[in-house]
């Protein structure tokens, strides 16, 4: 009796505005998909995070129910519960109902526990206990299931105060935890990572794409076998995920030899090019992303983005939106502080993660519309800088 534990697949994403790793970001999805129908599992848990937002982009769905389809196609049944990207901030339908209106998806949990038996075939039952983003404070009230007999899964989406990140959102503890599951299957943090509770593992595969500096590079999915009483996980490595580099700039001479040599043994292994991070420990840039540039111009990579010793970034012509880093900073929350307006936080929120064309004359359309909220923010920027509202209102992060 197998199972095949995923998580953060944020279906939807496109990092750095760039059509490819949207392709990646399906293309992960999609293997974690074959994974399971090669290794015959009977059960596929996703733990939260399946959409990078409420409001996914039509091929996100697309590419979703196809791959669930495919589970339901051989039996495979589909557990999936909501993470903070899969739920909406007001009086929305969450895209995971949408999946399970399809029939592709067998329980789901998004605003409450749901605590199941489920029918795994052979006569075998597995018991779930589903604990979505909303319901992680509520851990430590968990029942414990009657029948004995039974193995139990738990799958929550949260973050554990034994990662040891400065986030004031890690704040559950192991010690909160139930001491009578066979298996915890955990998700949103983004770096595969194993902790003990007594016998059981509790176990973060990861998300399935690199989506931060920090996350690189190798990315994985959980092989358990729930045949045993405490299952340990068996990493199963995506062959699909883009290949990074990071690399030091000192001396152009010696960095074009090194960054010659790592390309060379990537085309060796993967048919992607490159994601190329660059350290620069001088001060002349120029000569460097004139370089970069050509590589990119003639597909030798994918994308480079130079950055400080601090990795602070460089002004380069493929620099990423200063939030990407801020994983666990509530960025809403910050924009509506500021604008006062849920809707243009929104907008702001969105062009802020994602810049482009379309999103930013759609927040000028709607401050053209309302022209009472463009001028009560000029006057607040007027009385209160942003440099003064951050630093007030944020707090470290990792």
């Amino acid at each position: 009796m197998l199972a095949l534990h995923v998580s953060d697949t944020h279906l939807g994403a496109i990092q750095y505005g760039l059509l490819s790793r949207a392709k990646d970001v399906y293309s992960a999805f999609g293997e974690t998909i074959e994974i399971a129908l090669r290794e015959r599992v009977n059960l596929y848990i996703h733990a939260g995070d399946f959409f990078d937002s409420p409001n996914p982009p039509p091929e996100a769905y697309i590419v979703a129910y196809k791959g669930l389809k495919k589970l339901k196609e051989k039996n495979i049944k589909v557990v999936v519960i909501a993470g903070q990207h899969d739920i909406p901030k007001r009086y929305s339908t969450s895209p995971l109902h949408m999946l399970q209106d399809l029939n592709v998806v067998d329980v789901l949990a998004i605003g409450e526990i749901v605590q199941k038996d489920v029918d795994v075939g052979q006569d075998k039952k597995i018991h779930l206990v589903l604990v979505p983003y909303p319901q992680r404070h509520s851990i430590s009230k968990l029942a414990k299931p009657l029948a004995n007999n039974t193995k139990t899964v738990i799958v929550a989406h949260l973050l554990l105060k034994e990662l040891g990140i400065p986030s004031e959102y890690a704040d559950i503890s192991l010690s909160q935890f139930p001491n009578w599951a066979n298996y915890i299957a955990l998700g949103d943090y983004h770096i595969k990572t194993d902790f003990r509770h007594g016998p059981c593992h509790v176990v973060y595969p990861g998300a399935t794409e690199v989506f931060r500096l920090n996350e690189c590079c190798e990315k994985y999915v959980v092989l358990i076998d729930l045949d045993i009483d405490y299952p340990s996980p068996q990493y199963i490595k995506l062959s699909s995920t883009r290949p990074w580099i990071r690399i030091t700039y000192r001396d152009f001479q010696k960095f074009q030899n090194e960054l010659t040599a790592m390309l060379s043994e990537i085309r060796k292994q993967s048919s992607k090019q490159p994601m190329v991070i660059v350290e620069v420990l001088g001060s002349n840039i120029e000569i460097l992303e004139k370089y970069l540039l050509s590589l990119r111009s003639n597909g030798e990579i994918e994308f480079f983005r130079i950055v400080s010793s601090d990795e602070r970034p460089k002004e380069t012509t493929t620099q990423k939106p200063v939030t990407e880093d801020l994983e666990y900073l509530d960025l809403q929350k910050i924009m509506e502080s500021i604008v006062k307006d849920h809707e243009l936080a929104t907008l702001l929120t969105n062009l802020a993660r994602e810049p482009s064309k379309a999103i930013a004359t759609k927040i000028i359309d709607y401050l053209k519309e309302r022209p009472e909220i463009a001028k009560k923010i000029e006057m607040e920027f007027n009385t209160n800088s942003l440099t003064t509202f951050m630093k007030n209102k944020t707090k470290p992060l990792r």
